[in-house]
């Protein structure tokens, strides 16, 4: 009888968590993402720069400026970079756009084939792009709210003064951001490998010493 109550004890089935467990999320209001083990957070969208139309003395001006502006950064935050598919939606609709403004047979061609041309670069290859945020985070306590916010404008203007666009996520942007660690769409290929995609700067001092 013993043995028989003890197979059936590892039979029973365990308690299934809510994604809300799984996730750590209790709530999600405004700005603010509450966890189940008392954590608030606050999230800056930090828009991306194409710095391949720097120069190499313009990148290393901007790679200094940014050292001073966060290295006296004092209390606790994360920076997540997420690669996506790119998004050609907007260029499409703006081809689109220009297509019924045109007349001419030639120029409605040359407007369809780049069209298609843009389509087929991105679906027959993993295109992708990062995108980065800040997490900044405390202990669930009194006016943690007014806190965080006071620590987001002054990220936001460091970021700025590195001339870097930047946005706090409201209650929508959070909810999907969450879900790209659930459904993550770029993950299109089993196995893909987007660690190339990430870019790594480095000083003409690193390099140096590197070589």
């Amino acid at each position: 009888m013993k043995g028989e109550i003890t197979i059936l004890k590892l039979f029973q089935k365990k308690r299934i968590k809510s994604l809300n467990e799984f996730l750590n999320i209790k709530d999600i209001k405004e700005n603010y993402l509450y966890t189940l083990d008392e954590q608030v957070i606050l999230f800056i969208k930090v828009y991306p720069m194409n710095i391949e139309l720097l120069s190499d003395d313009e990148l290393e001006s901007k790679m200094n400026l940014a050292s001073i502006e966060f290295s006296n950064e004092q209390f606790p935050y994360k920076i997540i970079s997420i690669p996506r598919a790119v998004d050609i939606s907007d260029h499409i609709s703006e081809q689109e756009e220009l297509k019924k403004q045109v007349k001419d047979d030639v120029c409605i061609k040359i407007i369809n084939n780049r069209i298609i041309a843009t389509t087929q670069m991105v679906e027959n290859k993993n295109i992708i792009e990062n995108e980065f945020y800040i997490m900044i985070y405390d202990v669930n306590k009194e006016n943690i709210e007014n806190e965080l916010s006071k620590r987001a404008n002054n990220w936001q203007n460091r970021l700025k003064n590195c001339e870097l666009k930047s946005e706090i996520l409201g209650e929508r942007d959070i909810i999907l951001l969450i879900k790209s660690f659930t459904i993550p769409e770029f993950a299109r290929t089993e196995g893909a490998d987007y660690t190339d995609n990430i870019v790594k700067i480095k000083s003409k001092g690193e390099y140096a010493k590197n070589k």
